[in-house]
């Protein structure tokens, strides 16, 4: 699969990114703090409703199971609504976990060069520190009806649907020297993992695809195996090859 096949560039343009990393140019792509706090504020009110429903929910199911209001049936029912909210909230964590990136950016979220990545200001990755990277942008996929309206309010509140996932040599050292806001786009297990690049989450919607090729195709120069993929498939074997156990650098690297 062409390492780009999913952002439809043509042959030109894909030169014209080569020739402007070989120059010497460097990619920037601004932090769009105002959007960044916006899906901070909707993410705080569903975990606050989030938080009432299962504290709701959870004493009514103690009031019923010890109290000996309503049948079997209810709690059952009562119990699987405490096991919904628990996953919701957890959820939703986890996603302003990732969100806090923006708030410990610099203007300029995304800086790429022909030397490597300078993510949120603070987080120095040199193209011989990456294993690998895989990039998708599923903003544009279809959904079921019904799932609809729950992934608007996902995306609102800062699910991200653009990323670039990159495997890392150090990668434990690097989240550790990063300031604890950044820590939640860091996978670490062990020794090994890496960082998922939010992008569509940090930066405004017309600079998404650009910061995809900026990443792949100065990746590609460098003789990193990185790709921008549609293929569901590929993204899910990538990332877990990615974030998997660490590969030693390549001879000649430095």
């Amino acid at each position: 699969m062409h390492e780009l096949s999913a952002l439809g560039l043509t042959s030109a343009q894909e030169d014209e990114w080569r020739d402007f990393f070989g120059s010497g140019r460097v990619f920037v792509a601004p932090l769009d703090r105002t959007a960044v706090r916006r899906r901070l504020r909707v993410n705080a009110v569903v975990i606050g409703v989030a938080g009432v429903v299962l504290l709701s929910t959870v004493v009514t199911f103690f009031a019923v199971l010890f109290l000996h209001i309503g049948g079997p049936v209810t709690v059952l029912l009562l119990a699987l609504l405490t096991i919904a909210a628990i996953v919701l909230l957890v959820r939703f964590v986890l996603l302003r976990r990732r969100l806090r990136a923006g708030r410990a950016s610099t203007d300029d979220f995304l800086v790429v060069s022909a030397e490597g990545i300078r993510l949120a200001g603070h987080v120095d990755l040199p193209w011989t520190a990456v294993i690998g990277g895989v990039g998708f942008d599923e903003r544009g996929a279809a959904l079921p009806l019904l799932r609809g309206p729950a992934a608007a309010i996902e995306r609102s509140a800062g699910r991200v649907q653009s990323e670039f996932v990159l495997g890392v040599r150090g990668v434990r050292a690097l989240r550790d020297a990063a300031p604890r806001d950044l820590h939640g786009i860091f996978e670490v297990i062990g020794a090994h993992g890496g960082i998922r690049v939010p992008v569509d989450t940090m930066v405004a919607a017309e600079n998404v695809r650009a910061a995809l090729a900026a990443i792949c195709i100065a990746g590609v120069r460098s003789a990193v195996d990185v790709e921008v993929t549609s293929d569901r498939s590929t993204i899910y074997t990538r990332t877990l090859a990615l974030l998997g156990p660490e590969k030693p650098a390549p001879s000649g690297q430095g």
